[in-house]
């Protein structure tokens, strides 16, 4: 298990090629930027037993690699999105729960019923462009640019997002870097309070 922190922007589609080029990134990075198609799967019941429970749980194909994520207890404020998650390698697109190593989560996904309910109910397909910058000493991001795609049902909606997620360091450093990185934009990056999986469901009801 880890604890996940980033803080997401809704970036304006018609700027992601400005905020590529903006030399912050240049005198920040300490690697090459990674380049990655990214295909998810999110699962629950007909219910939604799993939202109800605050439980997120994915399967995603990045290059012939599937991934496994599980999420819970997520916190969001001003954007800022922090969460337990869990991910695993897995062989296909279908869920693995011998993978579950987290005693609570093993005792909700131990229910047959519910395991034999769970069926896709939208996807994410998008690309992402990744950074890794270290700002300050003991300050390390990664800034990752996404682009694409979420579809429920027969509706679409575009992602067009930065998320700057925390790798080492204090939350306060990762808000820091936010306003110093708004202020070298002409245009206005805006705090996402709804992750996708948050905005996969509101396209799912609507």
């Amino acid at each position: 298990m880890s604890t996940e922190i980033e803080l997401k922007l809704r970036l304006p589609p018609q700027y992601v090629t400005t905020i590529k080029e903006l030399p912050l990134l240049r005198n920040y990075s300490i690697t090459k930027p990674a380049e990655q198609d990214i295909f998810s799967i999110y699962f629950d019941t007909p219910d939604f037993i799993l939202r109800k429970n605050r439980i997120a749980l994915r399967t995603r194909r990045i290059g012939t690699q599937w991934l496994q994520t599980i999420k819970n207890n997520g916190i969001v404020q001003d954007g800022l999105h922090q969460h337990y998650e869990w991910e695993y390698p897995i062989i296909t697109n279908i869920p693995e729960f011998d993978k579950i190593s987290d005693p609570d989560l093993m005792i909700f996904f131990s229910d047959s019923k519910l395991r034999n309910s769970l069926q896709p109910i939208f996807t994410t397909d998008f690309h992402r462009t990744t950074y890794l910058l270290e700002p300050f000493e003991g300050f390390k991001l990664e800034f990752c640019i996404d682009t694409g795609k979420i579809t429920a049902n027969s509706k679409t909606e575009l992602i067009c997002e930065v998320e700057l997620e925390l790798k080492t360091g204090k939350n306060e450093q990762l808000i820091e870097f936010y306003k110093m990185l708004q202020a070298h934009c002409s245009f206005e990056l805006t705090p996402e309070n709804k992750s996708k999986a948050m905005r996969g469901f509101t396209l799912l009801s609507e």
